[in-house]
């Protein structure tokens, strides 16, 4: 794994699901609260990321694995109804359903019915909460590896488009991926939704300058509307505690700055930059 500094090991379901993790929820939403405090930031700008259905675990115990997610989602949405409820935006991290799509002992078939299992259990999971106050939001990865096996943004987006959120964050910087705002001349964006490309890239430790990052936005708003585009990154610089990062933290802070201080000359002064930390 590289950047691993413990053991990586699966985790395993092996009886009924059952949620946990109310202090240890209740105290990163404090700790964020506090942090957007300082910083002067209002609760309803401050995004927290909860996993998906899809990223929990191997089911050793369910008849079906269409049965473990569905029982995985009645769980996790008292975590998304939680933080939600704190004011907070809920960005449901999803991986795993691009890398479904890569998945050789599938066919076609086979990972088509995956992505709508996985999409049903995030439905699931978001009952009761307002879309308006989800981002969902998914990537291919944190390596600086190759990348050339990936699953085309085509592949997946009509199923990130039946999530049940306000917000849809993916991948659009790495250089494997910059092409594809051009799926956007035939895809309409529903009505009221909010797309957050990404716009600077945890892929690299190239600082982009700010008048690509205001081309990359530009690109969107053309097609989408500038109502409907949020400056995203393509996914968080570290996304797991275990990980080490592989952009170094004042490179990741330049990076979120040049974000700030991209000015489209014919976009105007309102491009919505809530997303600038994106990822898990």
């Amino acid at each position: 794994m590289g950047g691993a500094i413990v053991p990586i090991v699966p985790v395993v379901c092996t009886g009924p699901v059952k949620y946990r993790g109310e202090a240890a929820l209740q105290r990163d939403v404090a700790n964020v609260k506090e942090a957007a405090r300082v910083a002067g930031v209002p609760d309803d700008h401050v995004f927290l990321p909860a996993t998906a259905p899809s990223g929990v675990g191997i089911n050793e115990y369910y008849r079906t694995d269409e049965e473990y997610f569905h029982a995985l989602a009645s769980e996790l949405n008292k975590e998304y109804r939680a933080i939600a409820d704190a004011g907070l935006i809920l960005q449901v991290d999803d991986p795993f359903l691009p890398n479904m799509f890569v998945e050789p002992h599938l066919d076609d078939k086979q990972k088509q019915r995956r992505a709508e299992i996985y999409v049903e259990a995030v439905n699931v999971a978001l009952r009761g909460v307002p879309p308006e106050r989800v981002r969902y939001h998914t990537c291919y990865g944190i390596n600086e590896g190759p990348r050339i096996y990936e699953a085309a943004l085509s592949d997946i987006l009509e199923y990130i488009l039946k999530v049940n959120a306000g917000q849809f964050s993916f991948e659009c910087a790495n250089p494997r991926h910059e092409h594809e705002y051009h799926l956007f001349e035939n895809v309409r964006v529903p009505d009221g939704k909010v797309v957050c490309p990404g716009v600077i890239t945890h892929a690299s430790n190239i600082v982009e300058h700010p008048e690509l990052i205001a081309e990359r936005l530009l690109r969107f708003a053309k097609l989408v509307g500038r109502e409907n585009v949020m400056a995203g990154a393509d996914c968080g610089f570290s996304s797991q505690a275990l990980y080490k990062t592989k952009v170094h933290p004042t490179v990741v802070w330049e990076r979120c700055a040049r974000v700030r201080t991209s000015r489209p000359a014919d976009y105007g002064d309102d491009v919505q930059r809530d997303s600038v930390m994106g990822g898990e």
